[in-house]
């Protein structure tokens, strides 16, 4: 069980709650302190209000286009539109996540994408769409702030909006903002890598969503179906960038290849240097965030096509100095994946144990955990998780408590975010379900 400690200077004891207990003294503790939430990450004190606040970038008061502080409808804090409930204390954990046994679920109320609204492109009317989450997309997390990001998702037919959006998960009660709205309708073309207007055509993301904490930005790394007859993809690499409230200019960053078939395409981020490995045009490839520039580390196998590792699970073990992908799509039936080290060096992976299928299964979330020294798993099943150990690669369930979330629609990819300051794995499963929590320590 993980107890949070009091900060420094306030006297606290904490002792666990049942689920409902939290839920209730959340609630308490917002109506209570709404004043100091407003002062202290509201819309009155600058900070969280409204992102970056000028330019007018968002109708939730989150990022602009210019750089003046403050200045939003209400973002992180308060205000009418924007997201809920600041943080309460600095440095502490959010009573949802205390008292939480080890391996125990809890479901976050108000945290399903279809509580957020946002003005259809082409109509202007308030929507919902799941296919912001269910068009086969994923996220991206600030493991030093708990922070949420979904950016750009829709694509093919599903969704034209290119818009930005953030989840304080260090929050008594998370809820979605909108950093950026969507390009208005009149500049939207289809099967183009970018709008009218510079910026980033909606897409099917899977795996390509990542957070550099370096570089304050969003990165996409890649485009797998972006709005129109889903024949269009892409391997140019856009970043949106936090501070200013906006994408960066298309060209800013290098791609990983002229070529390559960016549908499935998986990628692994290191979480002490926020490298990213991925596979691309024939060789595995590394994503340098420290100079934003490109590495080849190895060629496929003689007996692969460029689908070699498509919908893979893949994880980065820094310990090991290795990125295993889980899914060799040419011996699916040996239930094999592939381990390439950071210096390149390509060897099979043979997965063994109970739930040995698991591993071969396409679009799965899976994160390292350094306390526990394994690889878990969660495949599209709510009930189901998996540990896989490194070592062994043998693979065994992992049971948990509380749950199980619902089944997942359409993959997992990167709905799956360790987070290392809340001890736990944040888990979105669809676009109409609520964000979950599975605590780790």
């Amino acid at each position: 069980m993980f107890l949070a400690l009091p900060s420094q200077g306030r006297s606290a004891v904490i002792r666990p709650m049942s689920p409902l207990r939290r839920v209730a003294c959340g609630l308490l503790a917002v109506v209570a302190l709404g004043c100091v939430g407003q002062v202290t990450s509201g819309a009155d004190s600058g900070v969280d209000a409204g992102g970056t606040g000028g330019g007018g970038g968002s109708s939730d008061g989150g990022s602009g286009g210019g750089t003046a502080t403050g200045g939003g409808t209400g973002g992180a804090g308060g205000g009418p539109t924007g997201g809920g409930g600041g943080t309460l204390f600095d440095g502490g954990i959010p009573s949802w996540r205390q008292g939480l046994a080890k391996w125990q679920w809890v479901e976050l109320p108000g945290t399903a994408m279809t509580s957020r609204t946002v003005a259809d492109p082409f109509t202007g009317a308030m929507t919902a769409p799941t296919a912001r989450i269910d068009a086969w997309n994923g996220l991206a997390a600030d493991r030093d702030t708990n922070r949420l990001y979904l950016a750009c998702a829709g694509g093919h037919a599903d969704w034209a909006g290119n818009e930005v959006y953030e989840l304080d998960l260090g929050a008594e009660l998370p809820r979605w903002r909108i950093l950026r709205d969507p390009t208005p309708g009149a500049s939207i073309v289809m099967n183009q890598p970018y709008y009218l207007d510079g910026r980033p055509s909606s897409t099917h993301l899977y795996y390509a969503l990542h957070f550099v904490r370096s570089r304050g930005r969003i990165f996409k790394l890649s485009a797998g179906s972006v709005w129109g007859d889903g024949n269009s993809n892409n391997n140019n690499v856009d970043a949106f960038a936090l501070a200013a409230g906006d994408w960066d200019p298309s060209g800013t960053w290098a791609p990983a290849a002229m070529t390559g078939n960016a549908i499935d395409r998986p990628y692994a981020q290191q979480l002490d240097t926020d490298d990213v490995y991925t596979f691309v045009a024939g060789s595995f490839r590394r994503w340098v965030a420290a100079s934003a520039t490109w590495e080849t580390l190895a060629a496929r196998p003689s007996y692969a096509n460029d689908d070699l590792v498509n919908a893979s699970g893949s994880v980065v073990d820094a310990s090991r100095q290795r990125v295993v992908f889980l899914r060799n799509l040419y011996r699916v039936s040996q239930k094999q994946g592939l381990a390439i080290t950071f210096s390149g060096g390509l060897s099979d992976v043979t997965f063994t144990g109970p739930a040995a299928d698991r591993a071969t299964d396409a679009a799965p979330g899976v994160s390292y955990l350094p306390g526990d020294d394994v690889y878990l798993l969660k495949t599209s099943p709510g009930a189901e998780l998996a540990r896989i150990d490194p070592g062994t690669f043998a693979i065994t369930d992992q049971p948990t408590t509380g749950g199980p979330p619902p089944d997942a629609v359409n993959g997992i990819y990167t709905r799956w975010q360790y987070l290392p300051r809340l001890h736990g794995v944040a888990y979105l499963p669809s676009g109409a379900s609520n964000v979950w929590f599975l605590a780790t320590e």
